[in-house]
Order: C-alpha cells, then sequence, then structure tokens
C-alpha cells in the first residue's frame, strides 16, 4: 500500500488530463501481437496476418471513456497498482515478458510524457467489442485520471 501511495505522489507531477503522446504500434509489434494474441490463442477474429493488418490500417483511433470502457469484453479495470501487480502475476508471460518493471515503464511512461502505444481494441460486425492488446495500458491511464486512445479496428467474424 505504501508503495503505491508513493508512486502515486510521485506521477502526481504530470498534468495527466493532457497526455496525447500515443502511437500506432509498429508493424514489429503489430506482428507480434496478432501472433501472440491471435494465433497462439487460436482466435478466429482474422483470416490472416495480412488482413489483421489490413484491419489496423483502416482503424480509427479513438478516446476510450469510461462508459465506451464498460462495453469492451475482457477488459480487467483494475483500480490500483497493487490490483495490476495480482493481475500481471497471473499471465502466462510473468515474468518473463510482463514484470513489475514492465508496468512500472508504463508508470514512467505517461509521467516522462513517453510515447505510448495505442491499445487496439477489435469490434465486431454485432457491435460488440474486445480488448485485443493494451490492457495494461488502458488500466493504468485511468488509474492516472487520463482519458486514454485506443485504435479501433473491425473484424468481420463475430466473437
Amino acid at each position: 500500500m505504501e508503495r503505491q501511495l508513493l508512486r502515486i505522489m510521485e506521477i502526481m507531477g504530470l498534468n495527466t488530463h493532457n497526455f496525447d503522446n500515443w502511437v500506432v504500434p509498429p508493424l514489429d509489434k503489430l506482428k507480434l501481437e496478432y501472433h501472440i494474441e491471435h494465433q497462439l490463442k487460436g482466435h478466429q477474429f482474422f483470416e490472416s496476418e495480412r488482413d489483421f493488418l489490413k484491419s489496423v490500417k483502416q482503424g480509427v483511433i479513438i478516446d476510450v471513456t469510461p462508459e465506451i470502457d464498460f462495453k469492451i469484453n475482457y477488459r480487467s479495470r483494475t483500480n490500483t497498482y497493487d490490483e495490476l501487480i495480482n493481475l500481471i502475476r497471473s499471465y502466462r508471460s510473468y515474468p518473463k515478458f510482463r514484470n513489475e518493471k514492465t508496468v512500472d515503464k508504463i508508470y514512467d511512461g505517461f509521467k516522462n510524457d513517453s510515447k505510448m502505444e495505442l491499445p487496439i481494441i477489435i469490434e465486431f460486425p454485432d457491435g460488440s467489442m474486445r480488448i485485443f492488446s493494451g490492457n495494461t495500458r488502458l488500466d493504468i491511464a485511468f488509474q492516472l485520471g487520463i482519458t486514454p486512445k485506443a485504435l479501433l479496428i473491425q473484424s468481420n467474424n463475430f466473437l
């Protein structure tokens, strides 16, 4: 608890409501996300990597308000640093790829106004939405009072 309070106090120097340094992930990251979040998990959101990349190219950047966030399936919506750390400890990628240091790096990125890759949200033909990548970035942005942005992409398949 004390660590969380110190972390929040450290970050308070950031004017969180004006953070606007979001960037589209580079091609290599997009291909990696497709491999991890689509192929390895056996999803059928897209017919191919090419279709996924086409959807990304045609995607639109949106503000993710709390109202929109609650419509996105598979969101964790952690409210504190400690909740987020407890969540990532359950990930298969913990601790090799996602750990306390990688989470701290995201908090620091917001504090330092660093470039932040846009989370990706898929919208399906029935209007439902699902987080594809960037769940942690969305949680941290909301924890810091930032209205996050995300890349909204379309899938022709149903969830």
